[in-house]
């Protein structure tokens, strides 16, 4: 009888504990590729967001949290150490969001950033019927993360069996269909027994497929003081950069190469960029120049375009890849000093197609590379000069299909958000 009691007390209490540790509520929100900070508007997080700060809000208010863990998890494709990077700088952006969405107190907040999400990435190979998936789950389950040899240097590992098995296949189908869904932060909620509130059944449908154990006894009730300072102001480093304008010069036209990829004299450039839409942009660019060089040589020119882009990343951020169309309008005068004073003039226009890509040093600062090819008319008058007077000797027209434009240029762009984002 007595041993009967004391197994039903000892039960009720591991009960009331497990109990006390159930996640009462939970979400999931994702990133891009390679992103550290809280995106509302990216795939389901917006819904998430607001359902989940909801019940934290509505806790919080019942004082009735026993603490908000935050678990931060990435995709194998990239370096592994820039990986754990990335994971813990999300663990780090969420906390600061819900501290800022619910003003409730960061030590409530535990952070878990556990790297490569490889439990996670088991379950959705296991779900999935992507080719060779009973070989993927082979190395998943029997090879190391790392592999040494017997001077303790790294030889092979679970990372690069994945790539290279089957000539990269369904390596390559992971990266497309399953690796976005791994990068993700999961943020549970637990409530607390104590109170007497009657706990809210776990929502399913958003509880983390293979929710971590805890990995210590549950703490002492926390009875967290209502804030009564102002709401922490948002931070601006949740925001990623994102370019409006952009002011840049063309460095081969300084260095004197031209489109033809003849050497004349430097020309002066500037070229602004408006971006709008997340994938969309105008550019327009200005070039001048008149004057003479090498002794007896002269060079002039003096053209405008305007150039409507297509980012193929439609991120926001404008970077890497872009195609363009363009049309180009302007005048030129060119002496090549073999007699003083001849030389060729006339007006020119054309249009045609670009390519391209931003190469990002900084938020700001980075290099465009492109070039440009399509159709280019030219008026062509030969003339000579005879003093006091310029005579007209001939007068043609030259119809160009090729390279109009080569650009390496540096620019700086203006815009809204961090100045830290990658």
């Amino acid at each position: 009888m007595r041993k009967g009691l004391f197994l039903l007390i000892i039960g009720t209490f591991m009960l009331d504990s497990a109990r006390a540790q159930q996640a009462v509520d939970s979400m999931r929100i994702y990133y891009p590729f390679g992103y550290r900070y809280v995106l509302p508007d990216y795939r389901t997080n917006r819904r998430e967001l607001e359902r989940f700060i909801g019940s934290v809000q509505e806790a919080f208010r019942k004082d009735i949290i026993e603490r908000v863990v935050v678990r931060s998890g990435t995709s194998p494709d990239g370096m592994s150490e820039a990986n754990e990077r990335l994971s813990a700088r999300r663990a780090d952006s969420l906390e600061a969001y819900v501290v800022r969405r619910t003003g409730l107190p960061s030590e409530l907040i535990e952070k878990r950033s556990e790297g490569i999400a490889w439990g996670m990435l088991r379950d959705r190979v296991a779900q999935s019927d992507m080719p060779y998936r009973d070989e993927i789950l082979q190395i998943l389950d029997h090879t190391p993360v790392w592999i040494f040899d017997d001077r303790g240097r790294i030889i092979d590992g679970r990372k690069k069996q994945l790539m290279d098995l089957r000539g990269g296949v369904p390596y390559k189908y992971m990266v497309r269909e399953i690796f976005p869904d791994l990068r993700s932060s999961i943020a549970v909620s637990l409530y607390l027994k104590q109170t007497g509130q009657p706990v809210p059944e776990p929502k399913r449908d958003t509880l983390p497929e293979t929710p971590a154990a805890p990995d210590h006894e549950p703490k002492p009730a926390v009875r967290a003081p209502q804030p009564t300072v102002p709401a922490v102001p948002t931070v601006s480093a949740e925001k990623p950069f994102r370019p409006l304008l952009a002011v840049k010069t063309n460095l081969l036209y300084w260095a004197t190469v031209m489109p033809d990829f003849n050497s004349y004299t430097f020309v002066p450039n500037l070229e602004a960029e408006w971006f709008f839409a997340d994938r969309w942009s105008l550019a327009g660019t200005g070039n001048f120049a008149k004057w003479g060089y090498g002794g007896a040589k002269w060079f002039g020119i003096s053209s405008w375009s305007l150039e409507p882009r297509w980012w193929l990343k439609g991120d926001g951020r404008f970077r890497w890849f872009y195609l363009g169309a363009y049309g180009q309008a302007g005048d030129y005068d060119v002496q090549d000093g073999s007699t003083p004073g001849s030389g060729y003039t006339g007006n020119l226009w054309g249009a045609g197609l670009s390519f391209g890509a931003a190469i990002p040093f900084s938020d700001r600062f980075g290099l465009e590379i492109g070039i440009r090819g399509g159709y280019r008319h030219a008026q062509v008058k030969g003339y000579s000069y005879e003093a006091p007077d310029y005579f007209l000797n001939v007068e043609t027209a030259d119809d160009h299909w090729g390279v109009t434009g080569i650009k390496a240029s540096v620019y700086y762009r203006f815009g809204r958000g961090s100045n830290s984002s990658k």
